[in-house]
């Protein structure tokens, strides 16, 4: 799933979602962390009740969102047993009530233990035999379910809406079934029953919308690909419909995109859909074939302040072009590909969030994806420490950071694919996601690891490590100078936490002049070093990192010594006490003076007004700046020079 200062209360509070340029909205990690506090410690190891491999699933929901989103349903599930068991178990809140389970058309014995529904077959099951059995329940899952976003109703505009999100663990909130990010679904079917003034959306392909009288209207939703239990989702409201086709390169077919919008929004959101064809493409040629080809890709509009990944259909506030790239790379990285456990989060936000970037690099001018990719730098330089490895999954607010499992994820694969070069990354992103026993199915942070090693013929040890598992960025303070065609640049590096002893990060620095521009990078191997370089033409302007590659922090300073005539000008008096700045100008006429910080940040410039005499002292008003050290460009007739100075 996919900035605000954000807490859980959203979720409740209904704020509406804001789309900060290439930064995760807080609004967005809101819709996908759920409350899930309590959840995340659901049953450490579910086999013990569990005991077998579910295959397929038919769901039959009826549900009135006229009538307070009160559901009544059944669940039909074919499996196979795992090991020799008496009973076997079915994740199932405890306010849901089992009306009865069947057992090849027979009732038979069920317990309730807390929130897991026991089903007791007379003689037990033996390892590897293959059965069924189907739960009648009902109960209206949005008054427990409604706080926590799992089952809701709700209210737009125009009418009543009933809609779903499940993750991680809210499934069981509103039907019976087996929780785990081990064992996929592999094929339902999803029968609705609502009002015959609604739409219900859902995953898959829509089979059937029979109307049956005035007050009935029957949705049949059939989805063949194997799909996480999480990732099972209806929302039931007064839709409209209006579809797109995306036609893919060199191929023949098309893919229904198939639109669920409120009545007062369809007009806006006509317009904001179009970007979704040409992503679809780009996903689909960067990644491989869109995973759910034979079925569709769709959105249905819900009434929380984000998205969520729903197989097929994705749940939407809006369309806005960061939205609809977030949750559709998610078909890709978190359902056709599903992290395999929650601590491997990053695998499915931090590729959504970086596919986003993307999107603004291959569909957007060039200025757009630079500038995400800066936000999404300063985003996470804002903190000093995190890992993008959670340690602790029980903490929510720290399993979905948007610093850290998005943007520090999406930078790291930003960082990993400059390192190894497009082929080897696209390749092994490709094979992550295509070849078994990863597609459609689970995956872990050490599978994606190992591909990229084998493409690269690289050893990322020592990156994992730094990148992955530890803390913080480096500080790198840059200074150059040149004179003639010799240039020496030196490189001082902190590491912003004591858990990374040092960054092996490359320095790449633009320089330009009136003669000529190049970029050099440096590859520093300790915290200090200096570089001797030569540079055919005279610099007056270096710039870190412009293609923006390299999570750092710097400052960046220098100066070319043959434009600079030293001792015309001083400082008087420095450290400078007070709010004057008094420079002593040896006879000379100072035309233009520049403040910078030490972060190159200009502060102060002299105005059109400026006038100076020779032989008097320039004076300088510098009340508004705060105490620290500068560096001040003083030009004259024929000369320029840069001192610095520090304020107290």
């Amino acid at each position: 799933m996919n900035r605000l200062v954000c807490t859980i209360l959203i979720l409740i509070s209904g704020l509406s979602y804001v789309a900060a340029q290439g930064i995760v909205p807080d609004a967005l990690m809101c819709a996908e962390k759920q409350h899930l506090q309590n959840r995340m410690r659901f049953r450490v190891n579910p086999n013990i009740y569990h005991g077998y491999n579910i295959h397929y699933h038919r769901l039959n929901f009826r549900i009135n969102p006229k009538r307070n989103g009160y559901l009544k349903g059944s669940v039909f599930s074919y499996f196979t047993i795992e090991k020799d068991a008496d009973s076997i178990g079915f994740d199932m809140k405890y306010f849901l009530k089992a009306d009865s389970v069947k057992y090849h058309g027979a009732n038979v014995r069920f317990t309730r233990i807390a929130d897991i529904l026991y089903v007791h077959k007379p003689g037990g099951w033996k390892t590897g035999s293959s059965d069924s059995i189907t739960v009648f329940y009902q109960g209206n899952p949005a008054v427990f379910g409604g706080g926590a976003g799992y089952y809701v109703y709700d209210f737009h505009a125009t009418g009543p809406i009933v809609h779903t999100l499940s993750q991680p663990y809210g499934a069981y909130y509103w039907w019976p079934c087996k929780q785990t990010l081990s064992d996929k679904i592999d094929s339902l079917d999803m029968v609705v029953s609502t009002h015959s003034d609604f739409k219900a959306a859902g995953n898959g392909l829509l089979v059937k919308d029979q109307k049956i009288n005035d007050t009935t209207r029957i949705f049949h939703w059939k989805h063949r690909y194997p799909i996480a239990t999480y990732l099972v989702a209806t929302a039931i409201t007064n839709y409209e419909e209006f579809n797109q086709h995306a036609r893919f390169h060199n191929r023949t077919d098309s893919l229904l995109v198939q639109n669920y919008v409120f009545p007062q929004s369809k007009t806006e959101l006509l317009r904001d859909a179009e970007p979704i064809l040409p992503m679809l493409r780009l996903f689909d040629s960067l990644f491989g074939e869109y995973p759910f080809m034979k079925e569709k890709y769709g959105h249905a509009q819900f009434t929380w302040g984000g998205g969520m990944e729903h197989q097929t259909m994705s749940f939407m506030v809006n369309f806005s072009f960061d939205l609809m790239a977030h949750e559709l790379a998610h078909m890709w990285f978190g359902d056709k590909v599903t992290c395999g456990s929650w601590r491997d989060l990053w695998l499915n936000e931090g590729f959504a969030t970086y596919l986003t970037a993307l999107s603004y690099r291959y569909l957007k001018p060039m200025e757009e994806w630079l500038g995400v990719m800066r936000d999404i730098r300063d985003a996470v330089t804002g903190v000093d420490d995190g890992s993008v490895f959670p340690k602790d999954t029980v903490q929510v607010n720290r399993l979905f950071s948007g610093r850290l499992t998005y943007n520090k994820g999406a930078f790291v694969l930003h960082m990993l694919r400059a390192k190894i070069g497009d082929a080897a990354f696209y390749n092994a992103c490709r094979k992550y996601l295509n070849v078994n026993p990863r597609a459609y199915s689970f995956a872990t942070t050490q599978d994606l690891k190992t591909l990229m090693e084998q493409e690269s013929g690289q050893n990322l040890d020592t990156f994992f490590q730094r990148w992955y598992m530890g803390e913080g960025f480096p500080y790198l303070n840059i200074n150059w100078v040149q004179k003639g065609a010799s240039m020496q640049v030196t490189v001082k590096q902190r590491p912003s936490h004591p858990s990374v002893p040092f960054f092996k990060v490359p320095v790449p620095i633009y320089f330009k002049g009136k003669n000529g521009d190049t970029l050099i990078t440096l590859y520093p191997e300790k915290l200090e070093q200096t570089f001797s370089l030569l540079l055919p033409f005279a610099a007056d302007t270096a710039i870190f990192d412009p293609e923006v590659e390299v999570l750092a922090k710097t400052s960046l300073g220098g100066m070319n010594q043959d434009k600079t005539i030293k001792d015309w000008v001083v400082i008087k008096g420095n450290p400078v006490k007070g709010d004057k700045l008094e420079l002593v100008t040896l006879n000379m006429k100072i035309e233009k003076m520049e403040i910078f910080n030490l972060s190159g940040q200009k502060c102060m410039e002299t105005g059109a007004d400026f006038l100076h005499s020779p032989g008097k002292n320039a004076i300088f008003d510098i009340s508004t700046l705060a105490a620290g050290m500068y560096v001040t460009k003083i030009k004259g007739s024929n000369q320029q020079t840069a001192l610095t100075f520090v304020k107290l």
